[in-house]
């Protein structure tokens, strides 16, 4: 009797996830990754492919995937929880056994007249704009978040002959230390970025016009396909699907999350942000899961942590934020080419991370996340099994 286990989302957390299933090579069990994409984006890359300082953010799936795993190029519009189903765009239907939920995530409402750069599609029409752009036009930025930040800086840095500027509501790096971010606003200002603070910008009427700017790239937060609420799963007030500290679906124990998409309830993962560094764990654990769901073993539970923020900040320079397990900034930090060849190691380390849990099952690893949280986590669910 065979078993297929489907992961929707070809992302960091999906692939991660089908790797770390097919590696095990157990007999019987069928990997099947549910993708529209025809190449795996590395969305850490995007702000360096917005700025035309790399060529492509794209590898092959094949290159990055086990063999044996079979890819099915489609987007799922809804999951049948109770038949165990995922409908596909194309019209098919796809039956599962068990599946991983790991559909990532996109900007958020993005205004008329700008663009965001969170997937490649937005990349590459803000990377034709501004190609199109003549010397001494405005390139407006908004957001305070990391990825804002490091667009605005490559993008001042590859096209020195631009203004560009910086839109935050509050500070940029709101969760940096205050010595780490006086350092990144050194560097915002040696990279020509001109940082306005403090107010928001209305997303009503023309942003380009409201801004002269003859770009305007919207990075204001992340949103989620709406996919979880649409099929009825259990979703919190952003539309990630909820799952319990074992990254099972509370009622549905036959899908699990990771990624960006989904959210642990339990007590204490709150700090938890949408990141690579938080997806690619919670889909090598929903992965494990399956596998000793499969063994009749108890599932684990989640239990991951943040080493540090890194933001790159051109070619040359960058800023590395050292933080506590819960992502709590530390004192220590570095600033200029030292941090930026650290952050370039952590990017080009996440493919091989991926690459080798194509060759053995559970050879990517982590760091671990507070122990108040694992105590609480094992609380929660002790407490579940009694009710």
């Amino acid at each position: 009797m065979r078993t297929t286990a489907v992961v929707a989302g070809g992302g960091y957390a999906g692939v991660l996830a089908a790797n770390r299933l097919a590696a095990a090579a157990r007999p019987g069990l069928d990997v099947v990754l549910v993708n529209p994409g025809k190449r795996f984006v590395e969305r850490i890359r995007l702000h360096e492919y917005t700025a035309g300082t790399r060529k492509d953010p794209t590898v092959t799936f094949e290159s990055v995937l086990h063999p044996a795993i079979r890819q099915v190029r489609d987007a799922a519009v809804r999951i049948h929880a109770a038949d165990r189903t995922v409908q596909l765009a194309g019209g098919g239907q796809l039956p599962y056994d068990y599946l991983v939920y790991a559909v990532g995530s996109g900007a958020a409402r993005v205004p008329e007249g700008a663009l965001a750069i969170e997937q490649l599609e937005g990349a590459t029409a803000a990377r034709t704009e501004l190609e199109a752009l003549a010397p001494g036009e405005h390139v407006a930025v908004v957001g305070g978040g990391l990825t804002a930040i490091e667009t605005a800086v490559e993008i001042a840095r590859g096209y020195p002959q631009l203004r560009v500027s910086l839109h935050a509501s509050s500070v940029p790096g709101p969760h940096l230390g205050a010595p780490a971010r006086q350092g990144l606003e050194r560097s915002l200002r040696r990279a020509s970025v001109d940082l306005h603070t403090g107010t928001s910008v209305s997303a009503i009427g023309d942003v380009r016009a409201s801004l002269d700017a003859a770009v305007v790239l919207w990075s204001a937060g992340f949103g989620v396909p709406d996919l979880a609420a649409v099929s009825g799963l259990p979703v919190d007030d952003a539309g990630r699907l909820r799952v319990d500290p074992a990254l099972r679906v509370p009622g549905a124990d036959r899908i699990y999350g990771a990624g960006d998409a989904a959210v642990i309830t339990g007590s204490g993962y709150a700090y938890l942000r949408m990141s690579c560094a938080a997806a690619m764990p919670m889909g090598a654990d929903a992965a494990t899961n399956i596998l000793r769901s499969l063994d009749g073993r108890p599932a684990v539970l989640h239990d991951s942590g943040f080493g540090g923020q890194c933001v790159s900040l051109g070619r040359s320079d960058g800023m590395v934020q050292f933080v506590a397990a819960d992502d709590t900034p530390l004192r220590l930090h570095l600033h200029g080419r030292t941090a930026a060849v650290l952050k370039e190691i952590i990017c080009r380390m996440t493919l091989r991370w991926i690459r080798s849990e194509a060759k053995r099952s559970g050879a990517y690893t982590w760091l671990k996340g507070p122990s108040t949280t694992r105590e609480a986590a094992a609380a929660a669910m002790d407490s579940a099994a009694r009710t």
